[in-house]
């Protein structure tokens, strides 16, 4: 073959490599043509005949925000000017109202108020409605959209408009923003030093331990409590997680792993099915209590995987009513070189039995959503709102009494309420829920004493 043959025969291989690799590209891009073209006309309109002066980055952050909207309640756009109240808001400590919120049946609504908050200490309830916020109505709002108007300096007010859960009239309900500490993990009672007390019946030796939500310090303060009852010998354990909103994951996989010593707590899948698994290990697990955990419809995100992991290790008894039904990871992505970013949701969570938490399309309709009790306790809005208000009074923020013309009146000498005066702790104030879970723990310590001698407790922690 000639040398002038060899090259173009060259020329043609090239031509068609060219094709090969341009014909998808030149599709893709045509695609992606397709897709924004309304977007540019839209654009082009805007440009030549709206009346008003127009901000190129305004619109470009209006059309990236309603892009971000449109996945899911937990996806959104984080302009440059919001990224210093962001970053704020993930620290343990920051000034705002303190307030965890999520979408349900297209609402902004509380999943519960960060217990001592300036949100707790006005009165705002897990299970509240955000109706606008300083008169702008929330409707059609993402969560991000409300936490960034809720944001303010220390001492300034903000007016929430709430209807109350169960309730048809509104409520104008004024908060100052302030301080808001996280004291994640909390007993049954104060002692007469000030500290926590988390051994709820000495009798049977059973604890019980408050988790408000999941921060940097949740595990170690988790780890203190266990060891005050390691050390009084407590056999069973309530660990109550209702109105824990959740926070970070991998210390919710820390809680667990003190009651599972091997296999899989719980897996990360996104939508490509790749796949993080985080695995239990014996090393510092504690010894072999019964465990009950407390949850209700304001257990979301963190709280439900504890929740769901221990009941599908078949480690503890769930008790109450069905958690909140947020299973999702969002991811931050950066943008413009950091100035801005977008936080999207990128996985699910899947529980040991491969059952996802998250309330999605599909399972809502197959009734196959959120961590579902083993022992289901219905409570009255009334019941839900008087253990809000005796937990808070307990954690010393006054809230007026959760009243009814049917509510029976106090006791005399309500522990709650004189226990600075009384002489010696005062006795738990015990609600039905906590009643049920302590009952239940009872009867299997019972029933193990039935079967087994006695013995002491012995932590290996």
């Amino acid at each position: 073959m000639s040398k002038r043959n060899l090259v173009w025969m060259g020329v043609i291989v090239a031509i068609m490599a060219m094709f090969y690799w341009l014909t998808p590209r030149v599709a893709q891009q045509d695609s992606l043509f397709r897709t924004y073209a309304p977007l540019v006309e839209v654009d082009a309109m805007v440009r030549q005949h709206f009346v008003g002066p127009i901000d190129e980055s305004d619109l470009v952050d209006g059309a990236i925000r309603g892009m971000m909207r449109e996945l899911d309640p937990y996806s959104h756009y984080i302009a440059p000017e919001e990224m210093d109240a962001f970053g704020r808001s993930l620290s343990a400590n920051y000034d705002g109202i303190g307030v965890t919120i999520g979408m349900r049946q297209g609402r902004v609504t509380v999943i519960t108020p960060i217990e001592e908050s300036p949100a707790a200490k006005a009165g705002i309830l897990a299970g509240d409605v955000i109706l606008a916020v300083d008169g702008i109505s929330a409707q059609g709002l993402s969560e991000f959209d409300v936490t960034t108007m809720l944001a303010g300096a220390p001492g300034t007010e903000v007016l929430l408009t709430v209807r109350r859960a169960g309730a048809d009239e509104e409520e104008t309900v004024p908060v100052v923003r302030g301080p808001v500490v996280m004291r994640p993990v909390k007993g049954v009672r104060r002692k007469r030093n000030n500290q926590w007390d988390y051994l709820i019946d000495a009798g049977h030796g059973i604890g019980c331990i408050r988790v408000a939500d999941f921060r940097e310090n949740t595990v170690v303060e988790f780890d203190r409590a266990l060891s005050s009852l390691g050390g009084q010998g407590v056999r069973a354990i309530v660990i109550d997680l209702r109105f824990n909103g959740g926070g970070l994951v991998p210390r919710a996989v820390e809680m667990i792993d003190r009651f599972v010593d091997k296999g899989e707590i719980v897996s990360v899948v996104t939508r490509k099915n790749t796949v993080q698994r985080y695995w239990a290990k014996r090393e510092g697990t504690f010894y072999r209590v019964e465990l009950a955990v407390l949850i209700n419809g304001a257990t979301a995100s963190a709280a439900e995987i504890v929740a769901g992991a221990l009941q599908d290790f078949d480690r503890a008894v769930i008790v109450g009513t069905r958690s909140f039904g947020k299973g999702s990871v969002q991811r931050v992505r950066y943008l413009r070189g950091g100035k801005a970013a977008v936080r999207m949701t990128e996985a699910h969570y899947v529980l040991p039995s491969r059952r996802i938490i998250h309330r999605t399309d599909r399972n809502t309709l197959a009734d196959e959503w959120g961590v579902i009790p083993d022992v289901i306790v219905p409570l009255t809005e009334l019941q839900r709102r008087e253990i809000q208000r005796r937990r808070r009074q307990l954690d010393g923020v006054a809230m007026p009494p959760a009243t009814s013309p049917a509510e029976p009146p106090e006791p005399a000498g309500d522990p709650l309420t004189t226990a600075t005066a009384e002489p010696t702790p005062p006795e738990i104030w015990i609600d039905p829920q906590l009643a049920a879970a302590v009952d239940i723990l009872i009867e299997r310590l019972e029933a193990k004493t039935q079967t087994q001698p006695a013995g002491p407790a012995n932590p290996s922690r």
